[in-house]
């Protein structure tokens, strides 16, 4: 007399059951997967406001305190060129009056780096001519800039994104691409706002510089690639030696999270 079920039916319902349990066990992990995931994206995001708004008080700070200070000691070493002194106190004035310009125009670059007033006061379109300006006039190289940004299309913390990002890819180009054309183009279209980034530099070997971002070594663009990601974005570059360099990015202008 055989043991064995003949009813094939009465074999599969475990199978099924085992499979439906794994099936939910597996969306569960998925959606705790997904919700850790935006947790954490919240909480690095506020890390990342907490040090925007750490430098923009750091830029303040030195150009409302410092800056203002050293004004008033030129404005006072500049008084003392009205008297009749003798050549080498002259001498000494005019070093002194030297070293204080350029402490002072230093003390503005540094305040403008860490936090442009200008970001903050005109908006991002304003900010970028200003950058695109200020590095191509440092660097020596032709700058093409288009840009199509609706007024109130952008928030606060994508502006400074988009800013940062811009910042990183032209101090990158002044450094290391000897390129004499440059062309930045940034607009919203389809709920994105897209930055392209191209010049016609010296150009790298994009599979070395990928390898040199996953291991960390490539701080710049490892940081931009994080950046990026922490908004739900995405960055490519696309280069080869001698044929310059692409920088492209999405953001999302509204990012879903729970």
């Amino acid at each position: 007399m055989s043991l064995m079920s003949d009813d094939p039916h009465s074999e599969e319902q475990p199978v099924r059951t085992t499979l439906l349990r794994l099936r939910r066990e597996q969306e569960r992990l998925v959606d705790e997967l997904l919700h850790s995931e935006h947790r954490f994206r919240r909480l690095a995001r506020s890390v990342w406001r907490v040090q925007e708004d750490e430098r923009r008080r750091l830029a303040r700070d030195l150009h409302d305190g410092l800056g203002q200070n050293l004004a008033a000691l030129r404005h006072r070493l500049d008084a003392l060129g009205t008297a009749a002194l003798a050549a080498p106190a002259s001498a000494l004035l005019d070093e002194a009056l030297a070293l204080c310009d350029r402490t002072i125009e230093e003390t503005r670059s540094l305040s403008r780096l860490l936090r442009p007033q200008i970001l903050d006061d005109l908006g991002l379109e304003a900010a970028l001519r200003w950058l695109v300006r200020t590095c191509s006039e440092h660097a020596s190289y032709e700058a093409d800039l288009s840009l199509d940004i609706p007024p109130d299309s952008v928030d606060a913390d994508t502006s400074i994104l988009v800013y940062r990002i811009a910042q990183e890819a032209l101090n990158n180009i002044g450094r290391h691409a000897q390129a004499r054309q440059v062309v930045l183009r940034v607009g919203v279209r389809d709920g994105q706002i897209r930055l392209t980034l191209v010049d016609d530099g010296v150009g790298c070997d994009m599979e070395a510089v990928n390898e040199r971002v996953r291991q960390g070594t490539s701080t710049g663009l490892a940081s931009m690639r994080e950046r990026v990601r922490l908004f739900g974005g995405s960055v490519s570059w696309i280069s080869a030696p001698g044929e310059g360099m692409q920088v492209r990015v999405t953001l999302p202008l509204e990012e879903d999270t729970p």
